[in-house]
């Protein structure tokens, strides 16, 4: 796979919202600066705006799941009523700091609730965007993109309100510009709205919410663990950055390497199974050293550059997930973002409490991410014996699975590629289909593709007969056969 090959331009701008993105505390730098009384407005402000981002996320997942509703949610309308309310929260919160008199309560739950419209429906855009790339493409561009927007943050913090305001107005109408030039162009909904690979049963918020935690339970949960320290815990670095600002640069600098491992399974599986429960063991063991000493002071430096990596392998395996088509973008991105608000909630409330607030961030900060990191190991000692088990019976034969005792991967001809090229367009399959093709012809099986691609097995085992039966095959040797004669 060519990653930089795949890269366009415009996806920086992704940066640009990724920086004025309200929902996220650390961006909260240009808050900060005491031209906002903190009881009179930054309170209701930041309580609506992470209130109603969490009620909107969840009426975009339940809207996603109606018929017709990723459509209209990814349309023209919606997008730009989306972006409206996004620019306009954000003309409310600079009025204030720039009108006298104009800073109060009402003023700033206005301001809250408009960007917590905006913030869902943007998120949602963004992340129909992204679907473009599979998982690799995604990890490596997010990770790009979340380092840059933390160097960007740092730039903020490091002059004056004046300026840093002068940039932030510069960076918010590029963040918006993207989705509402896809959308009048019928680019956002025409491809990245979910195929009907559930089944016959309509999706509802239950079966959505079963199929996210089944294919992303530990992303999402290392999504989750994020949002709450991060809103419990403020550390400045020499009073300037803020270590969650810098802990996503570290994190960037480790996932990016990670995009071009080569491995015969699929990546997100590897690093969830063994980079990061190798680095939670280290955190444990670091964590272990006495207060004050240079391995706990090193510790704390890496507990950043963690959930730094948590975040990008989240939102990249998002990304990921609406690539395969399983689940429509609203759907994921709203639950994510109703998620992230309603955990971000919990992480302020938390961090009035004594056990948060004691030794610089606390002994219960400790204690959460010790329990994260339990239970990461722990997902991943169960997954080894699951396959151990699973080495013992007699391997599935169904259509499109592996033949006993043969590898996952077996070599192919070199110019595979352009022969699946070919086989598809003769059979008019469909984007998906065609991906899966490409998988299934360099000799994958159903475990890989699924793991690769972020959905379920049952709707790669659908897609392989949709497949099989426009190319007119029965089994997987013929169909290798007639990508062989090209």
């Amino acid at each position: 796979m060519h990653l930089s090959s795949s890269f366009k331009l415009e996806t920086l701008m992704l940066a640009a919202f990724l920086v004025t993105l309200p929902v996220y505390a650390p961006n909260h730098l240009l808050f900060e600066t005491g031209v906002y009384d903190t009881a009179a407005y930054m309170a209701p402000f930041a309580n609506t705006l992470l209130g109603v981002s969490a009620v909107a996320g969840l009426a975009a997942a339940w809207a996603s799941a109606r018929p017709g509703g990723a459509a209209r949610l990814l349309g023209r309308g919606w997008v730009f009523a989306g972006s409206g309310c996004y620019l306009a929260g954000y003309v409310l919160f600079i009025l204030a700091a720039a009108v006298p008199g104009f800073g109060v309560g009402s003023s700033a739950a206005a301001a809250g609730a408009l960007l917590g419209l905006g913030t869902v429906e943007l998120s949602v855009c963004w992340g129909a965007y992204m679907a473009q790339y599979d998982l690799r493409q995604a990890l490596l561009w997010v990770a790009v993109m979340v380092g840059l927007s933390a160097l960007l943050e740092m730039l903020l913090a490091s002059v004056t309100f004046a300026v840093g305001l002068l940039v932030f107005c510069v960076l918010l109408p590029l963040g918006c510009f993207l989705p509402c030039w896809k959308a009048a162009q019928g680019r956002l909904s025409d491809r990245f709205v979910a195929e009907g690979a559930q089944g016959d049963a309509p999706l509802t918020l239950r079966r959505g919410l079963l199929a996210m935690m089944r294919l992303l339970a530990m992303p999402f949960a290392g999504l989750m663990v994020f949002a709450f320290l991060m809103g419990a815990r403020k550390f400045i670095l020499f009073d300037v950055v803020h270590m969650e600002v810098l802990g996503c640069v570290l994190g960037a600098l480790v996932v990016v390497p990670l995009c071009f491992v080569r491995s015969s399974r699929p990546l997100l599986p590897v690093i969830y199974r063994l980079v990061l429960p190798a680095f939670a063991l280290a955190l444990i063991f670091l964590n272990s050293f006495p207060g004050g000493s240079v391995p706990l002071w090193f510790a704390a430096w890496l507990s950043y550059a963690f959930f730094g990596m948590l975040a990008i392998l989240a939102l990249a395996s998002l990304a990921a997930l609406a690539h395969g088509g399983e689940l429509p973008c609203g759907f994921i991105f709203g639950v994510a973002v109703a998620a992230f608000a309603a955990f971000s909630i919990l992480g302020v409330a938390a961090a009035a409490t004594p056990p948060f607030q004691e030794q610089e961030g606390g002994p219960a900060l400790l204690v959460v991410s010790t329990l994260f990191f339990v239970a990461l190991i722990g997902e991943a000692l169960m997954s080894l014996w699951r396959a151990s088990r699973g080495a013992g019976e007699a391997p599935a034969t169904d259509e499109g699975d592996e033949l006993p005792g043969r590898p996952v991967a077996v070599p192919r001809p070199l110019n595979v590629a352009a022969r699946c090229d070919a086989l598809a367009d003769e059979a008019s399959l469909t984007p998906r289909e065609r991906e899966i093709l490409g998988y299934l012809g360099r000799g994958h099986g159903i475990a890989f593709i699924a793991g690769t691609l972020v959905i379920s097995e049952s709707t790669v085992r659908t897609h392989v007969k949709a497949i099989y039966r426009k190319v007119g095959v029965g089994s997987r040797e013929e169909l290798l056969a007639r990508v062989d004669e090209g």
